[in-house]
């Protein structure tokens, strides 16, 4: 039994140096040989002070900002009729009956529809099955501009 003794903390003592490697920081500081930099890095001057006249004015409102003028832009021409007039009739409702955040999402749908009708004419889709999307896509929001006193 005292035999095992010695091997069991020969091992141990194996185990804690196999642990430790040189790219590992030990917390001992190292007498390396590079020069040690004496001199604080430079200040920056202080930024000059603007003249009392050119501050802008800070107001406090508890009134909400007057709204923008966010109007949906008109759309550029698809060439075919029914998705023009229907894009043209669908905004035109949405900038006369809606505002703000409400009108920001319906210009997001309104966009959404263009890109689809657009991305079906640059890969050459069928002129007929592009009308037909459209007169589809008009009749879908058909309902939902009825809610704004729209036809479409």
């Amino acid at each position: 039994m005292t035999k095992s003794v010695p091997i069991c903390l020969f091992v141990l003592v194996a185990l804690i140096l196999s642990a430790c490697s040189k790219e590992q920081p030990s917390g001992i500081p190292s007498t390396s040989t590079a020069p040690a930099q004496t001199q604080p890095a430079p200040v920056p001057p202080p930024a000059q002070a603007m003249p009392p006249a050119s501050t802008p004015e800070v107001r406090v409102s508890s009134e909400p900002p007057p709204p923008l003028n966010d109007e949906i832009a008109p759309f550029a021409k698809t060439g075919y009729p029914d998705c023009d007039d229907f894009m043209e009739a669908y905004r035109q409702c949405l900038n006369r009956n809606t505002a703000g955040e409400a009108r920001k999402a319906a210009a997001r749908d309104l966009d959404a529809a263009m890109r689809s009708i657009k991305g079906n004419i640059a890969r050459g889709v069928d002129g007929l099955r592009i009308a037909n999307h459209c007169k589809r896509a008009r009749a879908l929001r058909a309902k939902k501009v009825s809610d704004y006193g729209c036809t479409l």
